[in-house]
């Protein structure tokens, strides 16, 4: 992370970057991004409720709530390491086996995966006015097509080529075998509306900061700077979700702007997730003691 940043301060001023954080809206920002926070989380706890419940073992709102809140002290390191913190805690507590967890997870995560490159796919055709975009439309479209495909070849019965019945019948997979119509509907649901709002306080948070985007635009970056910020470089995305907004964004805002607010994202993102989650440590100890 202090390499990236320490590449992107080469071009652009420390200084500059300052000024652009001292004069941003944060009297507007820190409220949305705090709404949001509390929004995502409820919507995320949600949804691991029902695709626990359904595959796993009864994890009721509350508890699924509790999960979340202690996991996201994680997500400090990186987001994929407080999704890992998940199946520890289910197996700690509930008695789930690692490789039944995991598979509702990879489920999870590939509807995840379809939803974000969707989105991306739908702002990029929007958007197409920019070579980068029409780099994120062709990478997106193909991306796109092969989770699909990945969701249909595990969940499906077609074809039946014996390798392919082999990786049906493994643990790894086995919530992709028990997953209905319903069941995807309701997650897919959930999480657009969690991903829509993820695109929104992107585009409403940099306008906080001058950076004026259109929405097309961050609807067709944002997911691809979030995917980004999840590959395990550096701690929270630090400097990575930077790096792309600079990326994307540098024909509509000044360069110190986006980088002021692409700090600023996500130590707000993360602060915010861990005062959250501290409110759940003491679930956690009483579950400890407990078992």
């Amino acid at each position: 992370a202090a390499g990236i940043f320490a590449f992107l301060l080469w071009e652009v001023p420390l200084e500059e970057v300052g000024s652009a954080a001292r004069n941003a809206r944060l009297d507007l920002f820190i409220p949305e991004m705090l709404a949001t926070v509390v929004f995502w989380f409820l919507l995320d706890s949600r949804a691991l409720a029902y695709l626990v419940s359904k595959f796993n073992a009864p994890l009721d709102w509350s508890e699924a709530r509790s999960m979340r809140g202690v996991t996201y002290l994680l997500t400090a390191l990186n987001w994929n390491v407080g999704t890992a913190a998940i199946v520890v805690y289910l197996k700690r507590f509930k008695a789930v086996p690692a490789l039944e967890s995991t598979s509702s997870l990879f489920l999870y995560g590939n509807c995840d995966a379809t939803i974000m490159l969707g989105l991306a796919l739908v702002g990029s055709s929007l958007f197409p006015e920019s070579a980068a975009i029409e780099g994120v439309q062709r990478v997106a479209g193909v991306s796109f097509l092969i989770q699909c495909l990945l969701l249909v070849l595990l969940a499906g019965s077609f074809p039946a080529w014996r390798w392919l019945e082999k990786i049906r019948g493994g643990s790894l997979v086995r919530s992709y075998r028990l997953v209905e119509l319903r069941d995807l509907a309701f997650i897919v649901g959930i999480k657009s509306v969690y991903f829509l709002v993820f695109i929104w306080i992107f585009w409403a948070g940099s306008h906080a900061f001058g950076i004026e985007i259109p929405f097309a635009l961050a609807l067709a970056s944002a997911p691809v700077i979030m995917l980004v910020a999840a590959i395990p470089v550096t701690p929270a995305g630090l400097g990575t979700q930077a790096a792309a907004m600079v990326f994307f964004w540098s024909d509509y805002g000044d360069k110190a702007e986006i980088l002021a607010f692409g700090l600023v994202f996500p130590v707000a993102l993360t602060a915010l997730r861990c005062l959250l989650g501290l409110v759940y440590v003491r679930d956690l100890l009483a579950l400890r003691r407990s078992s």
